[in-house]
């Protein structure tokens, strides 16, 4: 039997992922993209604190530049607004709008029923496997030691 590739795998599962979110969104009004989705979940789970771009840099898989390409886009569809620091004014604080708060409350309700779909048919045993494995391959990714491997 041929050796599998994870990353092969993984990729895989993305894409499919990807294609269904973006179907999702087809059928609404309020298209966001996943990277979208992800600063809107990550704002509304955060919404008690302050957060800054440096903030979405840190806890999301996005690069600097990509990150501030988005808050472009999602400040120009009305998704975000941002505040100027009353200690830096450099910095700006990112919130959700009314309108962002809504699109969120939208995609929060189909993340539900996605990951319904996701879950079919496999046992909690399995699942708590694959979290597991799942875990273990992103503290490999980001551990420094793994860069001699390469």
């Amino acid at each position: 039997m041929e050796e599998q590739s994870i990353g092969s795998e993984i990729k895989k599962i993305d894409n499919l992922i990807v294609r269904k979110i973006v179907s999702y969104s087809k059928n609404n009004e309020n298209i966001l993209t996943p990277a979208q989705m992800m600063i809107t979940r990550y704002l509304c789970k955060n919404k008690n604190k302050k957060i800054y771009q440096k903030d979405l840099e840190k806890d999301l898989p996005f690069r600097k530049s990509t990150i501030s390409g988005i808050i472009q886009t999602m400040i120009k569809n009305n998704i975000i607004r941002t505040i100027s620091s009353e200690k830096d004014a450099r910095s700006k604080e990112i919130q959700l709008t009314p309108y962002g708060i809504k699109i969120n409350k939208e995609v929060e309700e189909n993340i539900i029923k996605f990951d319904k779909i996701l879950k079919n048919n496999i046992k909690d045993s399995d699942l708590r496997i694959f979290f597991k494995v799942t875990k273990q391959i992103q503290d490999n990714l980001k551990g420094e030691s793994n860069d001699k491997i390469i």
